[in-house]
């Protein structure tokens, strides 16, 4: 098991993937940076993740106002999925095997009861 700044991550592959995306994540707020910084948008001093973060979070809130104003029906819609998604059924899971109990016939039955 490793311990990436609290993450626990049980594999070799877990540690990859993030180690991946992190470095992803970094890339695009450096990419955004420079972006914003050659457009004359930003000061001397690049922005803090924050800060980008709430930029992008202003740019949707007043993307979603614009449609919601263009769009009179976006509500209704919007209300619609949100009631379609509020009853789940739980998931239908197969009984145990007992180790102990546990055969070669019985994981076969087990097996073909399932597909």
């Amino acid at each position: 098991m490793t311990d990436m700044e609290g993450a626990t991550i049980r594999s070799e592959q877990g540690v990859t993937l993030s180690l991946c995306l992190v470095s992803w994540i970094d890339f695009l707020l450096h990419f955004e940076n420079y972006k914003r910084s050659t457009a004359e948008k930003l000061t001397k001093e690049p922005l803090t993740v924050p800060s980008i973060v709430r930029q992008f979070q202003c740019e949707n809130l007043e993307a979603f106002m614009d449609r919601l104003q263009k769009d009179e029906d976006l509500l209704q819609k919007w209300i619609a999925v949100e009631k379609r998604g509020l009853g789940r059924k739980r998931k239908k899971y197969n009984t145990l095997i007992h180790i102990e109990e546990c055969t070669e016939e019985s994981v076969e039955d087990q097996l073909d009861q399932a597909a």
